[in-house]
């Protein structure tokens, strides 16, 4: 992501080294052309390749373009880049896609209806041209680490793609530009489109963008089914600073026993044989994200597109977008997508998710999903804690579920755990899996609920999971129903103890929380998914008592380091002070 380009950028800056803006070149260059080389073997895994595509990258946004190939900048690779913001003022017609390097791609289509399109091209600045490109394309390409992958695209994303594509082979939109439904010219300028064509294109446009609602779908086909071994049986690994536990150290082994798995931590001894040694990289322990919904990973770019005429957006207008994309989710498309995002959790450094799994069911079969995360988790190598969802209403006294919300349904507590007991033997303790219970919110569970279930997962030693008081209008709802808030209800219905976290706490009183944690609670906070989604600021960590933990929620961004930097700015933000979050209050 832009995120992982940016760091890579600061690192070289840090080394001294100079970062040179690519010039974008233009039409009458031969590079142009040409038709563009293959990027050899030898050249994956290199951080000369990864420069390579890293200023491909910084030249497209600095153009604010919506791709780039990488002949466009003078280099005769067989690479191009895309990305979509959703919000590309050169193309506001054009959806979120993310930001994804294809190298040595290769093109096929899938269906061979054509569109009509106005395009534009960095390359030939000024000037647009009507074009017609087929409505779906497969392509496949490598990774700069090498790994294949595929992505299914369509509509707009789909003629990108082509576009991109065609730079490789010598061939600009000029070429192939004529005559079209939208004008008599093939080719015109900006200012002419703006004038002239815009008003009949526009339309058009929006209503292909309206017709493909998800015109991108990323299959890893080798990272996640064919994942390498990060450590070798017998390996003893050096860093050049080591996480010890309370500070980073120099001169740390770590031995890798016969079965895969570390055997010992400690300084070097003298004489030692170093299989690995890892210059200028610092080692920390795997990082635990205590909360995910990794299906939300295909809400990348359409939370933010809210829908319109209903006011002011919010969290609420975002739960609309949130229950489009379970509309559109099949098995195949659920499974992908939560692969994806636990791979994803897994290049950040995230080796053991707590997953608040409550999306259930195919559309034909009940619980089908279910099974499909720990699947997910197991070809992407995360050791996963499935934290599974009770949910029955629509909100607080007992409203019904809404269409989409049926496919979330538990229909009663004995069938709950009847499923639970199905999970229960297809977790591997050995890989490190476990299962946990959940009650989604007290809108969706009401009180006796949650009070028979906590009972029960306390009976089986399980750790209790609840969303609670994330929203505003969530409290102000409880205490119309019950006359008080969540927290309040929670604390006079149920014993909590370190075995129940509460995720968000965002608006719960000082009073309240203070009695939790008291009681040995947990708080979860997800900075980055409450400040993407407007919740607030979690004001009380004074009251934690380091009893905090972090999750990714909707995984908008996977950055556990980029959590506690928002957490701490966040706590800055409501104190006034500085270093709000000392090291040894961190969990």
């Amino acid at each position: 992501g832009l995120g992982d380009v940016y760091k890579r950028q600061y690192q070289r800056r840090v080394r001294g080294e100079q970062s040179t803006m690519l010039r974008i070149r233009q039409l009458g260059d031969p590079i142009l052309r040409a038709r563009a080389n293959a990027v050899a073997e030898s050249r994956f895994g290199t951080p000369e390749l990864q420069s390579v595509c890293d200023q491909l990258v910084e030249a497209m946004r600095h153009a604010n373009g919506a791709g780039i190939a990488a002949p466009q900048v003078g280099i005769s690779d067989r690479i191009f880049v895309v990305h979509g913001t959703g919000s590309n003022p050169r193309y506001p017609y054009k959806p979120a896609i993310p930001l994804t390097v294809f190298i040595n791609p290769e093109i096929q289509v899938v269906d061979s209806t054509q569109f009509d399109l106005i395009e534009g091209c960095l390359s030939v600045p000024g000037f647009r041209g009507q074009v017609r490109r087929h409505l779906a394309v497969r392509v496949t390409a490598r990774h700069p680490d090498g790994s294949a992958f595929e992505v299914h695209a369509s509509g707009h994303a789909a003629g990108t793609m082509q576009h991109e594509n065609d730079h490789l082979n010598g061939v600009l939109f000029p070429d192939i530009a004529a005559p079209g439904p939208f004008g008599p010219d093939a080719l015109m300028t900006w200012a002419a489109f703006d004038e002239h064509y815009a008003p009949v294109f526009l339309p058009v446009a929006m209503a292909l963008r309206d017709a493909h609602p998800e015109p991108w779908r990323l299959v890893e086909t080798e990272r996640c089914t064919k994942r390498p071994k990060l450590v070798k049986q017998g390996e003893v690994i050096c860093a050049e600073l080591t996480w010890t536990g309370s500070k980073f150290e120099r001169d740390i082994c770590i031995a890798v026993d016969d079965q895969g798995r570390i055997g010992s931590v400690g300084p070097r001894q003298e004489g030692a044989v170093i299989t690995r040694a890892l210059s200028g990289k610092a080692l920390v322990p795997g990082l635990v994200n205590s909360h995910s919904h990794a299906f939300q990973r295909g809400l990348r770019g359409r939370g933010e597109v809210y829908p319109k005429g209903e006011g002011e957006s919010s969290f609420w207008t975002w739960r609309q977008e949130m229950y489009k994309l379970v509309e559109r989710l099949d098995a195949d498309k659920f499974f992908d997508m939560t692969r994806q995002c636990f791979v994803e959790m897994r290049m950040s450094g995230i080796t053991t998710v707590g997953e608040f799994h409550y999306f259930h069911h195919d559309s034909e079969v009940s619980y089908r999903f279910d099974e499909l995360v720990v699947k997910a988790a197991r070809e992407a190598g995360i050791r996963i804690v499935l934290l599974n969802a009770f949910y029955e209403f629509g909100g607080f006294n007992a409203t019904p579920l809404n269409p989409s919300q049926q496919r979330f349904k538990t229909n009663n507590f004995d069938e709950f755990w009847s499923q639970m007991d199905k999970l229960a033997g297809l977790i591997d303790s050995s890989r490190g899996e476990a299962l946990g219970v959940v009650a989604h919110s007290m809108r969706a569970v009401d009180l006796p609920t949650i009070q028979k279930l906590h009972q029960e997962a306390t009976a089986r030693g399980m750790v209790f999971h609840m969303h609670l008081e994330e929203q505003p209008k969530e409290v102000e709802d409880c205490k119309a129903s019950l006359g008080m808030t969540p927290m309040a209800a929670l604390m006079k219905s149920i014993v909590v103890d370190s075995k129940f976290t509460a995720v968000h706490c965002t608006h719960s009183s000082a009073e309240d929380l203070k009695r939790f944690i008291g009681s040995g609670g947990n708080v979860c906070i997800c900075p980055l998914t409450e400040g993407n989604l407007a919740d607030g600021i979690f004001e009380h960590m004074q009251l934690c008592q380091g009893q905090v933990c972090l999750g990714t929620d909707c995984n908008a961004r996977i950055d556990m380091l980029e959590e506690m930097r928002l957490l701490e700015y966040g706590q800055r933000s409501v104190s006034y002070t500085h270093l709000t979050l000392p090291t040894k209050r961190i969990v």
